[in-house]
């Protein structure tokens, strides 16, 4: 299954994107507040997409590569926690710096929204960030999503340090609004 947008196609996630995600993850910014990686390096990265892949065989995520229209790999967008009677997932997103502040966050989530709620059904979608990551918090706030609040130091990071995480959320009643904002941004010129 591939998710085609404009800016960028989610296809699904294989062990020959390693090189191409291995570039796209080499700023240590990338990971520095994420549960995940990290994996800058191909050896790294391919731990990570093994890991990846293995969680996709056992039903618990589901792993995209985020592909601009050339070809080349920009991160990857996943699908995790899975629940399948509460209908409910979480989604996140890791990208390479090169793209930020561009229409490729806002498009990777309208096509992961845009197949949760309308092909699988889903109830509830949830996104988390860390609390230091205030430029991921404001993202995750203009794409509609709720601050439900917060889990307090519950993760370990690499650093040893505690990860405070924010958790949001978009429910099937809030999607339409949500959709046609995002669209509506979608829409709009943009000029690198």
């Amino acid at each position: 299954m591939t998710l085609r947008g404009r800016y960028v196609n989610l296809e699904p996630l294989s062990a020959a994107d390693v090189p191409g995600l291995a570039r796209a993850g080499r700023d240590p910014d990338v990971w520095r507040l994420l549960r995940i990686g990290p994996a800058r390096t191909e050896p790294e990265m391919a731990e990570l997409v093994d890991q990846f892949l293995s969680a996709q065989a056992n039903g618990t995520l589901l792993p995209f590569v985020v592909r601009e229209p050339s070809g080349r790999p920009v991160g990857m967008f996943r699908y995790f926690d899975i629940d399948r009677e509460h209908r409910s997932v979480e989604i996140g997103t890791w990208l390479d710096p090169v793209v930020w502040r561009t229409p490729v966050n806002t498009e990777v989530k309208y096509l992961g929204l845009r197949h949760a709620f309308e092909a699988e059904s889903v109830h509830r979608v949830q996104l988390r960030t860390d609390a230091r990551n205030v430029r991921s918090q404001a993202a995750i706030a203009r794409l509609g999503a709720v601050r439900e609040g917060e889990h307090r130091e519950h993760y370990r990071l690499r650093d040893g340090s505690f990860r405070t995480s924010i958790i949001y959320s978009i429910l099937a009643s809030e999607w339409p609004m949500v959709r046609r904002s995002l669209e509506e941004r979608l829409a709009r010129p943009w000029n690198r």
